[in-house]
């Protein structure tokens, strides 16, 4: 089983796009979760096109179910209860395309919330995920969890502790540095990085408009790097907005995903091997 985590600390440097686009490129099957609750979703209008209902699926009613306890692990992918999307079941949509997934690959999406409204009624849902997780672990599916902006004392930091990989997400700028720098200086996550920074803790960047900085400034003040992102709209747009991608083997973006996928699964799969052992 493997529960990779994305989160940004500061800013907008494209979280979903990234979550989504390694859950494309993934090489198990796997399930993305939205979890971002300081935005609306935006896999349904972006990724998906706004060709699907937001009741076809998503956190809220995944909420709704695990903390009645009316629902069992491997409940969420049942297509009947439809909480989560099954994108490799989609018919193909020619007009307003969805990403297109590599061919045989399973991937199911549980969109994020709609009413966020609803968001602070749903705090016991953070401590009960990882039980899920380790149930779709155990039926060889994966996680990919998008969470969006942490905030302080964030209520979601239980995921951070389920999962086997975090990635924070930055812009190679030296804006990003300074924010993310002084960010893991507080309480809720110094302690956590300080003693699993570069087993769970890892940085993921993107290029910048203006100056980039070295991934080694990262590394050597804030967190190591598994990958720089190149700084591409267009390529990213496949994700993040459901634009069509005509050339794929020439999207830089996609390229540089598909890697850090490949680069992630190394390095997981010797911590699998331990568990197992």
């Amino acid at each position: 089983m493997a529960v990779i985590a994305l989160a940004s600390l500061a800013g907008s440097p494209g979280v979903t796009t990234a979550a989504a686009a390694l859950a494309v490129h993934w090489r198990r099957p796997v399930v993305l979760i939205e979890a971002d609750t300081s935005a609306a979703s935006t896999m349904m209008a972006g990724f998906f096109r706004a060709n699907l209902r937001t009741s076809e699926g998503g956190i809220e009613k995944l909420a709704y179910a695990l903390t009645r306890e009316v629902l069992e692990p491997e409940d969420i992918l049942n297509p009947e209860l439809a909480l989560a999307i099954a994108v490799h079941s989609l018919p193909p949509i020619p007009s307003m395309p969805i990403p297109s997934i590599p061919a045989q690959h399973q991937m199911w999406v549980v969109p994020g919330f709609v009413n966020l409204g609803v968001v602070d009624g749903v705090r016991s849902l953070w401590t009960k995920l990882p039980r899920l997780f380790a149930a779709l672990g155990e039926g060889g599916i994966d996680v990919i969890l998008d969470l969006g902006r942490l905030q302080i004392d964030d209520r979601r930091l239980p995921l951070l502790d389920a999962a086997d990989k975090v990635l924070i997400c930055a812009s190679a700028s030296s804006i990003d540095l300074n924010r993310a720098y002084r960010r893991l200086a507080l309480p809720d996550l110094s302690q956590r990085v300080r003693t699993m920074s570069g087993e769970r803790y890892w940085s993921l960047l993107t290029a910048p408009v203006a100056t980039e900085l070295p991934a080694s400034a990262f590394t050597d003040h804030i967190l190591p790097v598994v990958a720089t992102l190149p700084h591409d709209p267009e390529g990213a747009a496949v994700f993040s907005h459901g634009r069509p991608d005509n050339k794929p083997t020439r999207n830089r973006y996609r390229g540089a995903v598909r890697r850090a996928a490949q680069d992630l699964r190394v390095m997981i799969e010797p911590t699998e091997n331990r568990n197992v052992s």
